[in-house]
């Protein structure tokens, strides 16, 4: 089957699976004499095994460790053990994080019930008198991130170009 077959059956984007081949994620069994890719049931389990993989956490980097193992010894269960133990280790220290901001909100919810800012010079007293944690959350939900549109980087132009236009 062709790219676009595989992207059909797997809803995958062609993009996609052009940017796992170059990451030595998927290979194609064979190309035509026109360079087109030519895939075969394998590498639809593949594309399943990659997705599901990115559900349950592990990142592309991961993924292909957990698959070099595979293909060397045939049994990666304790390099994804292994990975899997990390993730846990680092999943507990978010959620202790998570708590003693939580634990933070109420107390704070509840001095804001207590005082309703009665001084206007202070733009919320509550908020300074909160002692804050010294945390940063590298996950947060995706609701709370705020997706913001990068710049599309100017494409250089030639010097040619740039001197018939000025």
């Amino acid at each position: 089957m062709f790219i676009g077959e595989l992207a059909r059956l797997t809803g995958v984007s062609v993009p996609t699976i052009r940017y796992y081949e170059t990451l030595g994620l998927l290979k194609p069994v064979k190309r035509t004499r026109g360079g087109f890719r030519v895939y075969d049931e394998h590498a639809v389990q593949m594309l399943h095994f990659i997705r599901h993989a990115q559900r349950l956490g592990f990142s592309l980097k991961e993924v292909r460790q957990v698959l070099r193992v595979w293909r060397r010894t045939g049994n990666p269960c304790p390099t994804v053990r292994a990975l899997v133990t990390q993730r846990l280790d680092q999943l507990d220290g978010w959620l202790r994080s998570l708590m003693a901001l939580r634990e933070r909100l109420h107390q704070l919810t509840q001095m804001l019930e207590a005082n309703q800012g009665n001084d206007p010079s202070i733009v919320c007293p509550c908020i300074t008198a909160t002692e804050p944690l010294d945390i940063s959350l590298p996950y947060l939900p995706p609701e709370w991130r705020k997706h913001k549109k990068r710049p599309r980087k100017r494409k250089k132009t030639s010097r040619l170009t740039d001197w018939w236009w000025s």
